[in-house]
């Protein structure tokens, strides 16, 4: 306890409240936070790959781009993996809620990769 060392009462009750709301303000603090850059994320990987797939190469530095868009996509599928990460070791809160949504995040990054690796398709066409 923070205020054990205290011995007045009253002083305590007081420090106590004190550090209650300093605690309520980080977490209220934390979660907007944490809330919107999650949300960022979360945008990144659509706006990323609607990009992506308006794009349908008839060039290389189509091909290119369309594949760097994937690519964008993909980074912002490892911070939001990241993030989650982090807010699980730092609100305390049941971690397999979190495990669980991070395997969906996965199982996106890996959809994007097999999309990726499918547009090689497209190489024979624009090679020649």
């Amino acid at each position: 306890m923070m205020t054990a060392h205290v011995q007045d009462a009253e002083e305590r009750e007081k420090m106590s409240k004190a550090i209650r709301e300093l605690e309520d303000d980080f977490s209220c603090w934390f979660i907007r936070r944490e809330r919107d850059r999650v949300a960022d994320f979360c945008q990144g990987i659509t706006e990323h790959l609607r990009a992506a797939n308006t794009i349908w190469p008839t060039n290389m530095s189509e091909y290119e781009e369309r594949r760097l868009e994937m690519d964008r996509a993909m980074i912002c599928c490892n911070k939001l993996q990241d993030e989650l990460q982090y807010i699980a070791e730092t609100l305390p809160a049941d971690k397999n809620k979190y495990m669980n949504i991070v395997l969906e995040v996965q199982a996106e990054f890996d959809m994007i990769k097999k999309l990726r690796q499918s547009d090689n398709r497209f190489l024979k066409k624009l090679q020649n």
